[in-house]
């Protein structure tokens, strides 16, 4: 298990600097140095950690963030209160600095939380097997195809639309069918 943590943590931070490289974060630092990130996994496995464990986890949607925000009202209301403010050439500057990188990294973000979510099921699961003394082979299986499956079809469900349903409500039947999901493999 402790290998299959360590493979998710280095395809998520692969897949979350592949991002970074195509994001406004390229222009301020070189992206290349990132790979110098793929290090940590492998720290952590020998100083006897998970792995993929919360600051991977942090680190990798950091760096998808960056892209995430050239597409967020969130970003071009802090542009119009730089504007507003008196700083036009900053929030003019930033605006055409971050426009040419818009794009979408959903199905990236979706397989760094996907990838997360099975290392950690994945470690909580060896732990509570080693303790019971069953086999962890067919847990494994099961919980690797369940992983392909949401990443394979979660750019389909992205899309769904339901009688006009808020996203939120989608999401949140989203969540519970994972909980419910990590709930019938835990047991």
């Amino acid at each position: 298990m402790r290998i299959l943590n360590l493979i998710l943590a280095e395809a998520s931070l692969i897949l979350a600097i592949n991002v970074a490289e195509k994001s406004p974060l390229a222009i301020f630092i070189p992206t290349k140095l990132l790979y110098l990130l793929l290090i940590l996994p492998v720290a952590f496995m020998l100083l006897r950690r998970n792995p993929f464990d919360i600051p991977i986890l942090i680190l990798a949607l950091s760096l998808v963030t960056v892209k995430l925000l050239t597409n967020s009202e969130a970003f071009y209301s802090l542009l119009d209160a730089l504007y507003y403010l008196g700083y036009t050439g900053i929030s003019e500057y930033l605006n055409s600095v971050f426009s040419a990188y818009k794009g979408s990294c959903l199905v990236q973000l979706t397989g760094i939380v996907v990838m997360f979510t099975i290392a950690q099921i994945s470690w909580r699961m060896e732990e509570k097997l080693k303790e019971l003394g069953i086999d962890m082979k067919y847990p494994l299986v099961v919980l690797g195809a369940v992983g392909v499956v949401v990443f394979l079809f979660f750019p389909i469900l992205a899309e769904f639309r339901f009688k006009e349903l808020p996203l939120i409500f989608l999401g949140l039947l989203g969540l519970c069918l994972t909980l419910l999901a990590i709930y019938v493999l835990a047991t």
